[in-house]
């Protein structure tokens, strides 16, 4: 699942699992943990679980492709399956030894030993991207995070680095776009000293102990300095450093005219994958992307492209942007993080005439739960719109959710005029906002804006 039985995949599971591990505070559970109850008792409960994980994956095998299972793991870990912070909000303070508070670094308390730079999070995190990127692609998880540990240790025996703590003894480095691909955790503090406060920008030194490339680079024997005399260091910051955080869709919406040309535009083409519905069913879906004549493919498309403003998406998410060459009738993909992916094309859309009109009802259901799972969790959000030749419609948006024992609802309704024009779709409400939206048939079906729209 974690895209070894599919490389196609691999890149976006990765960064799945990544995100998730960030989102829950668990960059370091195996550490703490192994802090908490030491490395052999670890060790011990890993041999007793081994049989339990390979009747898992074994079981995780009967439900479908490679493909499909990945792509419903990396849904699940965004519901509230895997919400341990929900289920067990005391999980960190177990997992914090006791006797620990936050520390202020003194005076007295100067960089001291062979420490003599100082290095951001983000040098650290760009050496150890720039590392990976030189390996072959062959190489396998340990050596090249062998390869980063050995690239870091030849700092110094020890180093010193500044971020600022996000949690305890993490430290990070992020601004309005951006955050480190790898933070810096301290594994233990030298001579049982406390914490370095949380929230604050600190300077620790401590030795290089391990590299995670799914998580962290950890050191050992921290302890919390004073950075004067500190010389920062100029080691250059690549982009391999970063993390890029998802924007919402509304920072790239442009006046209708001012986005992309249809002369730059060479199709819209889906493939196939999957995701959850209403109660955790696992879906087939056909998810598109835009890819360009000059070479360039975009993942989320969402806005008629005439309103989309490329240059400020390539420039806040650039994860969502790669380079494109034809193999057949797919096409290699290099996304702007190094993954490479093979996007198997199901279908080739064309732009809709213009002026071209609709007919009928059209309907978009989707949500989450876990009752496909056992469970008595359902969530159901859905669109719908009905069309007339004469330019008119009507439409609305409804959502549900419902326990064993709760249940709400809420709905909206609006009407006015639409009109289409290739890869577009405006709608023009009699009251609200004119949304100018992505836009293709297929079949029968109609995909606006995020969803696909079947027919009532």
């Amino acid at each position: 699942m974690s895209g070894t039985e599919d490389p196609a995949t691999a890149a976006a599971t990765k960064q799945a699992y990544a995100t998730w591990l960030q989102g829950q505070g668990l960059q370091q559970f195996e550490v703490q943990l192994k802090r908490r109850l030491g490395d052999a008792t670890v060790s011990q409960l890993r041999t007793q679980l081994g049989p339990q994980l390979e009747k898992l994956v074994a079981g995780t095998r009967q439900l479908g492709s490679a493909s499909t299972v990945c792509a419903a793991y990396r849904a699940q870990l965004q519901g509230d399956t895997f919400n341990l912070r929900a289920k067990l909000p005391q999980l960190g303070t177990l997992l914090t030894p006791t006797g620990s508070s936050p520390a202020t670094p003194s005076s007295s308390q100067n960089a001291s030993g062979p420490a003599a730079v100082r290095y951001s999070v983000a040098q650290l995190s760009s050496l150890a991207g720039q590392t990976l990127a030189t390996l072959p692609q062959s190489t396998g998880a340990r050596a090249a995070e062998q390869a980063v540990l050995t690239k870091l240790r030849s700092l110094g025996s020890q180093i010193a680095v500044t971020g600022k703590v996000q949690r305890s003894r993490s430290l990070t480095q992020s601004d309005d776009r951006r955050e480190v691909r790898w933070s810096v955790y301290c594994y233990h503090m030298a001579g049982d000293a406390a914490n370095p406060p949380q929230g604050q920008t600190v300077t620790v030194v401590g030795r290089v102990r391990e590299f995670d490339r799914d998580t962290s680079i950890t050191l050992e024997d921290c302890r919390v300095v004073n950075a004067t005399g500190l010389k920062a260091s100029t080691l250059p910051v690549a982009d391999t450093a970063w993390r890029f955080k998802n924007q919402p869709a509304e920072r790239f919406l442009v006046a209708a005219g001012q986005g992309l040309k249809d002369s730059a535009i060479l199709g819209v083409y889906t493939t196939q994958s999957s995701g959850i519905g209403v109660g955790g069913m696992v879906l087939i879906t056909y998810p598109p992307a835009l890819f360009l004549k000059d070479g360039t493919v975009y993942n989320d498309p969402y806005w008629a492209p005439g309103s989309f403003n490329v240059k400020l998406s390539r420039e806040l998410e650039p994860q969502k942007w790669g380079q494109w060459t034809r193999q057949g009738q797919n096409f290699k993909i290099r996304w702007g993080d190094g993954q490479t992916e093979l996007f198997e094309v199901q279908d080739a859309l064309k732009p809709a005439p213009s002026g071209l009109k609709l007919t009928g009802g059209y309907e978009s259901l989707g949500g989450g739960g876990n009752t496909a799972l056992g469970g008595d969790v359902m969530v159901a959000v859905g669109s719908n719109y009905t069309f007339k030749p004469d330019g008119s419609f009507t439409g609305g948006r409804f959502a549900g959710a419902s326990t064993s024992n709760t249940a709400a609802s809420s709905s909206a309704a609006s009407a006015g005029r639409y009109s289409v024009q290739g890869y577009s779709i405006t709608l023009r409400p009699a009251r609200g906002t004119e949304q100018r939206l992505l836009f293709y048939r297929f079949g029968d079906a109609l995909h606006i804006g995020g969803s696909d729209f079947v027919q009532d």
